[in-house]
C-alpha cells in the first residue's frame, strides 16, 4: 500500500515564483503481522541453541540432515492471533474435505485477498528466507504456488511430492537424484500441538508416488513426534513422510470450540529441476482441487478465538 506524504518544494515557472504542494508516495508497512524481535531458534527437543551467528548455518544443516527444522520466536503472539482471526472470519472460503463437519480446507489460498498478507507472512520471513536459501544453496527462493490454509483437518501418512494422476511430473532424478530436492514446505501452527509425526531422514530415501500409502513407515520405532508452540514454523523437505492428526483425535469436541488452524506454503530454490517440476504440476493439480471441490460443502462458522 502506498500512502501520501506531503512535501513543499518551489517550482520556479517564467517570470513568477510558485509554490506547489506535491504529493509524495512512500511505502506503507502493515505492523500487524511484523515478525516478533526474537531471533530464528531451533527448538527441536534435545537440540542445543546455536549462537546467533551460527544458528542459520546449524539449522539449515539439521535441516538438510532430518528434513525438517523447527523454528521459534518468529512471530509475535498478537501476530498469531490476528492470523487465527482472519482464518475464522474468512471461513466461508474453506470446504469441508473431510468427515468431520468442522475440518476445513482452502488449497492455494494465496490468491485470495482476503488471505494473501497470510502467505506473505511466510514467504517474506527473513529468518525462514535465510535458513532455506542456505540449505538450497539458492540466491533466491521461489514460491510454486502451493499453499494451503486448513482447520480440524485431519491427514494420514504421506509426502508432499506430487503423486497419483500427477507423478509424472517428476522423475527420481529430480526428487532423489544428486540436484535433486531444494523444496521445502513452511508450516505455521497458529496454536500448541504435537499431532505432527514425521520419519528423520527418511526424505533422502525414493518413495513409490502411486499412493500415499507407500509413505507409511515400516517400523513404528522410527516415528518421532514434533511438539510445536503456537507461533512456530515448521520447516520441511516436501520430501520427508509425515502425518498429522486422524479423524479420532480431531472428533473431540475442544477443537469446535477451538479450532486447530495451520498455514502453509512451499517454496524452492530458484534454480532446482524440483521446484520448476513441481510448480508446473501443482497449477494442474489446483485446477482439479478447484473443479472438485467447488461445488462442496462449506464448514460451519467456527467460534471466533
Amino acid at each position: 500500500m502506498l500512502l501520501a506524504k506531503r512535501r513543499r518544494f518551489d517550482q520556479k515557472w517564467p517570470e513568477q515564483g510558485w509554490e506547489l504542494d506535491v504529493p509524495q508516495l512512500v511505502p506503507h508497512r502493515d505492523r500487524r503481522f511484523e515478525p516478533a524481535a526474537a531471533s530464528v531458534r531451533d527448538i527441536r527437543p534435545g537440540s542445543p541453541e546455536a549462537s546467533s551467528g551460527a544458528e542459520t548455518g546449524e539449522i539449515a544443516e539439521g535441516l538438510l540432515r532430518d528434513g525438517y527444522a523447527v523454528l521459534n520466536g518468529l512471530f509475535a503472539e498478537t501476530a498469531v492471533e490476528q492470523a487465527r482471526r482472519c482464518v475464522l472470519e474468512n471461513s466461508s472460503l474453506l470446504r469441508n474435505t473431510r468427515p468431520n463437519p468442522s475440518a476445513g480446507h482452502l488449497a492455494g489460498f494465496h490468491r485470495y485477498p482476503a488471505l494473501e498478507h497470510l502467505h506473505a507472512m511466510l514467504s517474506t520471513q527473513p529468518g525462514v528466507l535465510d535458513v532455506l536459501k542456505k540449505a538450497t544453496g539458492s540466491a533466491f527462493m521461489q514460491s510454486i504456488g502451493l499453499s494451503d490454509i486448513t482447520v480440524n483437518r485431519s491427514q494420514e501418512w504421506h509426502v508432499d511430492l506430487l503423486r497419483g494422476k500427477y507423478r509424472h511430473h517428476l522423475n527420481s532424478r529430480i526428487c532423489w537424484g544428486a540436484d535433486g530436492g531444494g523444496v521445502y514446505k513452511v508450516l505455521l501452527y497458529l496454536q500448541s500441538g504435537q499431532s505432527l509425526r514425521i520419519v528423520p531422514g527418511a526424505h533422502i530415501k525414493a518413495v513409490d508416488l502411486d499412493s500415499d500409502r507407500k509413505s507409511e513407515p515400516e517400523d513404528p520405532s522410527e516415528v518421532t513426534t514434533v511438539n510445536v508452540t503456537a507461533g512456530a514454523v515448521i520447516l520441511m523437505d516436501i520430501r520427508l513422510p509425515h502425518r498429522g492428526s486422524s479423524e479420532r483425535e480431531l472428533s473431540n469436541g475442544d477443537f469446535l470450540a477451538s479450532p486447530k488452524i495451520l498455514i502453509s506454503t512451499v517454496l524452492g530454490g530458484e534454480s532446482r529441476p524440483l521446484t520448476a517440476a513441481m510448480e508446473k504440476g501443482n497449477f494442474e493439480r489446483l485446477l482439479d482441487w478447484d473443479t472438485r471441490h467447488r461445488e462442496q460443502g462449506r464448514i460451519p462458522q467456527l467460534p471466533l478465538n
